[in-house]
C-alpha cells in the first residue's frame, strides 16, 4: 500500500534523491504523494494529487535541502484530497510525519485533541499523532515513545522534528519499514527495493522498535527506550532489478517471465536443499495442515491443499487470512500452518503467522520476498524465485507459487511414505511445455469478452481454483463484473443470471470430471449462454455441440495441467485491460502490497 522514504544527504540532490526513490515505490498502489524539505529551520511541504509526476512538477527547487521525508497515499481515512495527503505537520509546525499502516483509536484521540483546543484540519489518523507527538514533555525520542504507546493498531512512521536538524525518527508495529547507511547518506524506506542501486546492505526494523537515524550513526531502542541491537541484511540481486525493458508494462514482461521463474525454482532448489528441515520426525506428529493466504495466494493455497491431501492423505485446508484470525481456529503444536504471500508483508497474513506462533504450530512460509515479515517469522522459508514482480496483478508469482506446493507435496509424499520421488525430475516435465501455446486466439476471445454482458468461470476440482484465479485476472484489471464457481453450483442460483449475454468460461483438464463439465455446458447453452471450453484434453466432437469455441493450451500430464491453464487467462486479462485503455500495472483502488488489515 502506502510507501514511505526518507533521506539525509547533500544539499545538491536531496529532492532529487528522495522523488526517484518515491518513484520505485509507485507499484505499490497509490492516489496522492507529498514531500516535506527541511531548510533552513523551517519545513517546506508540498503535495499532489495522481502520479508522482505532478508532485515534482511544481516542486520548488530553490530549496536547499539535505533532509527530507516523503509519502505516496492510498487513502483510508478520509476522501482522496491535498489536505489528507501525507506528510502532516503538527498544529505548531514542530513535527512531520508520514505513515502507513491504521490507527484504530484516532477518533478518540482526535476527541482529546479537540478538547485541548488543538484543531484537526483534515480526516487522516496521521494527522492526530503529529498533533498528540506536541503533547508529551520531554526530548523528541521520549514525545515519540509516549505517543506511540497509546496508539491501536498497526503503524510505520517517519518523523522529523524542527529540533533535531539531519535526523529521521522511525518507528514500527504491524507495519514494515527499513534504512540503510552509506558514508555519505542514509535512506529509508517502506520497501527495501529503493536500496539496490547505491547500497550494500540495509537494516530491517524489528516489531515494536523505533530508530534515530542520522548521518554518522543509526541507533534502535525498543518501545521502552532500551538500546537494542539490529543485524543488518545483504541487498540482494532482487532488490535491484526493476525494470520494465523492451515491455510497455510489468504485467506483459512478468508473465513472459514465468518459464524463466520455473527455471530459477529448478536451479535455486536443485542446489539448495530448502526441504531438509521437512523430515520424519518434523511431520510425525502433524494432524492438521491449514494454508493461509489473501487473493491470489489463498488461490494458491487451494490448489496446494489439493496436492498435498491428494499426494499425502493428510487433512489439508486453504483458509482466507482475513477470515482465519477471527474463526477461532484450532491451533497447536500438532497443527502446520504454511503461509503464502507474494510481498512477505500482508498484513492480515501476518496476524494469522502471530496467532500460529502463540499456539506453539509449526510454520512454513511460500515468500517471494526475502527477508520480508512472514519469511522472519517462520520456522521455514519455501523462496518463491520469481524476481520482483511490480504489476499489481500477480501472474509469474502465482505460478512460482503452484510449482512450490506442487514440489512440497511431492516431498511430503516422499518423507510419509518413505519413497524417492526425483521431484526436480517430475518438475522439469514443465520445461518441454509451452507456456504460450495457441495464444494468438487470445485477442478474439478478448473480443467476445467485451462484447458481453456477464462473463463466468466454472471448473472443478483444481479446475474451479484456476476458474476463481482466472475470474480474479480479469475483474482486477478490467472492472468488468466476473462470477467464478464450481461447475456443480450453477444449477444452485447462479444458472438463473445465464442469458444470451453472457460467456461462460468451462475449464475442464481432468479425464474423469470431463463429462460433467460439459454437462454444465448443456445447461448454459440451454439457457442461451456463450460458451468457451479452455482444455488440454482430446474431446470428441459429438460431445462438443453445445460449445461454441474450443480453447486448447499445451497438452501435458494432467497433474500438471493447473500450472499451464492460467496463462492464457492471465494474457486474456491483459490483452482485455489494454483494449480498454487502462493501465494492467496498476489498476484503480488497488495496491500490491496489502499492509493494513
Amino acid at each position: 500500500m502506502c510507501g514511505i522514504i526518507g533521506y539525509i544527504g547533500k544539499n545538491e540532490n536531496t529532492e532529487e534523491t528522495i522523488i526517484n526513490n518515491l518513484k520505485k515505490l509507485e507499484y505499490r498502489g497509490y492516489d496522492s504523494s507529498g514531500i516535506c524539505l527541511f531548510d533552513n529551520d523551517e519545513f517546506y511541504v508540498h503535495k499532489s494529487l495522481g502520479e508522482i509526476k505532478n508532485l515534482y512538477k511544481n516542486l520548488n527547487t530553490k530549496i536547499k535541502s539535505n533532509c527530507g521525508i516523503a509519502h505516496t497515499r492510498w487513502a483510508t481515512h478520509g476522501k482522496v484530497s491535498i489536505l489528507n495527503t501525507h506528510p502532516h505537520l503538527s498544529f505548531d509546525k514542530i513535527w512531520c510525519v508520514v505513515h502507513n499502516g491504521i490507527i484504530e483509536n484516532y477518533l478518540d484521540l482526535k476527541k482529546e485533541l479537540l478538547e485541548k483546543n488543538i484543531k484537526v484540519c483534515g480526516e487522516t489518523d496521521t494527522e492526530v499523532v503529529a498533533n498528540l507527538l506536541c503533547l508529551h514533555k520531554g526530548s523528541v525520542l521520549e514525545a515519540i515513545e509516549k505517543t506511540i504507546k497509546i496508539l491501536k493498531g498497526s503503524f510505520a512512521f517517519c518523523i522529523m522534528n524542527k529540533n533535531e536538524k539531519n535526523t529521521l525518527f522511525l518507528a514500527r508495529k504491524n507495519s514494515p519499514l527499513y534504512v540503510a547507511k552509506s558514508a555519505k547518506e542514509v535512506l529509508a524506506s517502506s520497501d527495501p527495493v529503493c536500496f539496490g542501486e547505491k547500497f550494500e546492505d540495509y537494516y530491517a526494523l524489528p516489531e515494536n522498535s523505533i530508530c534515530v537515524a542520522k548521518k554518522d550513526e543509526i541507533v534502535f531502542y525498543d518501545f521502552n527506550l532500551k538500546e537494542i541491537k539490529v543485524k543488518k541484511t545483504k541487498v540482494t540481486v532482487f532488490e535491484k532489478n526493476a525494470s520494465k525493458g523492451n515491455y510497455n508494462y510489468f504485467a506483459e514482461k512478468e508473465i513472459d517471465e514465468i518459464p524463466h521463474v520455473l527455471n530459477n525454482i529448478i536451479t535455486s532448489y536443485s542446489s539448495t536443499n530448502y526441504f531438509e528441515k521437512i523430515d520424519h520426525e518434523y511431520l510425525k506428529d502433524i494432524n492438521s495442515i491449514k494454508l493461509i493466504g489473501c487473493g491470489t495466494a489463498y488461490h494458491a493455497c487451494l490448489m496446494g491443499a489439493k496436492f498435498i491431501q491428494e499426494k499425502t492423505s493428510m487433512e489439508c485446508s486453504a483458509h482466507i487470512a482475513s477470515e482465519f484470525s477471527y474463526s477461532n481456529p484450532k491451533i497447536n503444536k500438532n497443527t502446520l500452518c504454511i503461509f503464502c504471500s507474494q510481498s512477505g508483508e500482508t498484513a492480515d497474513t501476518l496476524l494469522c503467522l502471530k496467532l500460529a506462533k502463540q499456539n506453539k504450530a509449526k510454520i512454513i512460509s511460500l515468500v517471494n520476498v526475502p527477508h520480508s515479515s512472514i519469511a522472519r517469522g517462520s520456522n521455514i522459508v519455501l523462496p518463491l524465485c520469481a524476481g520482483m514482480e511490480i504489476a499489481v496483478i500477480s501472474t509469474k508469482a502465482y505460478n512460482a507459487m503452484l510449482f512450490v506446493f506442487y514440489m512440497l507435496s511431492l516431498h511430503m509424499y516422499n518423507t510419509k511414505k518413505f519413497k524417492n520421488i526425483d521431484i526436480i525430475k517430475k518438475l522439469k516435465k514443465l520445461n518441454k511445455t509451452n507456456f504460450f501455446y495457441n495464444l494468438n486466439y487470445i485477442d478474439d476471445i478478448s473480443n467476445v469478452v467485451l462484447k458481453s454482458e456477464k462473463v463466468f468461470f466454472i471448473g472443478r476440482g483444481e479446475d474451479y481454483v484456476s476458474a476463481l484465479e482466472a475470474g480474479l485476472k480479469l475483474k482486477e484489471i478490467t472492472y468488468i463484473n466476473c462470477v467464478s464457481l464450481p461447475s456443480g453450483e450453477l444449477k444452485h442460483g447462479t444458472l438463473s443470471l445465464v442469458d444470451s449475454k453472457s460467456l461462460v468460461f468451462v475449464i475442464a483438464t481432468k479425464k474423469e470430471l470431463l463429462s460433467k463439465n460439459l454437462a454444465s455446458a448443456s445447461e448454459i447453452k440451454s439457457r442461451g449462454g456463450n460458451i468457451i471450453l479452455v482444455t488440454n484434453l482430446n474431446v470428441d466432437e459429438e460431445n462438443l455441440q453445445d460449445v461454441d469455441f474450443v480453447y486448447h493450451f499445451y497438452k501435458s500430464p494432467e497433474e500438471l495441467s493447473s500450472m499451464l491453464c492460467i496463462v492464457p487467462f492471465q494474457m486474456l486479462a491483459v490483452k482485455t485491460c489494454l483494449k480498454l485503455g487502462y493501465s494492467p500495472d496498476k489498476p484503480r483502488n488497488l495496491a500490491k502490497s496489502v499492509t493494513v488489515e
